[in-house]
């Protein structure tokens, strides 16, 4: 059934060689998700991801405990990137900030490293984060010292009515069930309270174009909104869109030309024979496949 509309009449769209299954869209709404889903592996879906480690990780602060851990390459490469990340959550606060009158308690929803949350602590926020990852939550309690979660979304996680802000950048895309997470959202939110959805906007020129081969058709991505579907699903549960818009993201010059390399646009050109003072230099790139919507809880 569609979390959107509730329907469940599907057209086929096409199968990407790296989706957990084929995908579809909704005639009813037009949402697009995977169905049916072939495999799980690639997805987050119930607490952290702890494996093998002991359990005392889950509250750990101790950055040493991060080294030699799957997670350590991606937590230093998103922290090379710490100059453009702080100038991108810089830029969703500003529109956070001019649409409440107060800078009460807010929860990021798969907070990561911990930067977003980093950043709004320096401007009066009462900060927390939940983060299934076990070292990237570490990271963010030691490097920021932060109140980190190291879980999914539970009933009996928060209080209800508890944060006047809940952000929750690039997750939706990864849920199965976001009508569940949306709930349990909801629940926790102060009446009056903002949230904040990022997602990858599958309604592009670009989508179209490239279809399978686009960026946004990878093994965790099931659940592909775009700003009309967004909208009529955050109306579905009580909320009244305040804001949409298509952030630019900053980046260094050297993650950009690192990224086309790995996805086979530039061939296997060797980017790192370019000057350090030319990779380093901080670009804005604005595709619109980004949408992030800003939206107040109702008290229906």
């Amino acid at each position: 059934m569609c979390p959107v509309c509730g329907k469940n009449d599907y057209r086929y769209w096409f199968r990407p060689h790296q989706s957990p299954g084929r995908i579809v869209q909704c005639k009813e709404c037009g949402f697009v998700l995977v169905n049916p889903i072939e495999t799980t592996k690639a997805l987050i879906q119930n607490g952290a991801v702890l494996g093998n480690k002991p359990t005392p990780l889950l509250t750990s602060s101790n950055i040493e405990d991060i080294k030699g851990s799957w997670e350590q390459p991606l937590i230093e490469r998103y922290m090379h990137e710490f100059p453009a990340k702080k100038l991108n959550a810089q830029d969703v606060l500003s529109h956070i900030n001019s649409l409440t009158r107060r800078r009460g308690s807010l929860l990021d929803v798969g907070c990561g490293c911990g930067v977003f949350l980093g950043v709004a602590s320096t401007q009066g926020w009462n900060c927390y984060g939940i983060e299934p990852l076990v070292m990237h939550a570490i990271f963010a309690r030691a490097k920021f010292g932060l109140r980190i979660t190291t879980d999914t979304l539970r009933d009996d996680t928060y209080p209800s009515e508890f944060f006047d802000v809940i952000t929750a950048f690039q997750v939706f895309e990864h849920l199965i069930h976001p009508d569940q997470e949306i709930g349990s959202i909801r629940r926790i939110l102060k009446t009056g309270g903002l949230l904040v959805i990022e997602v990858p906007n599958i309604d592009t020129i670009m989508v179209r174009l490239l279809r399978s081969r686009h960026r946004h058709f990878v093994q965790d991505h099931v659940s592909l909104f775009s700003g009309k579907t967004l909208t009529r699903f955050l109306n579905g549960w009580g909320f009244q869109v305040r804001e949409i818009y298509y952030p630019a993201r900053v980046m260094s010059l050297n993650h950009l030309v690192s990224w086309l390399t790995r996805n086979g646009t530039l061939g296997n050109r060797p980017h790192k024979r370019l000057p350090q003072s030319l990779t380093e230099k901080l670009i804005r790139i604005n595709l619109g496949d980004i949408v992030t919507v800003i939206a107040e809880k109702n008290d229906t």
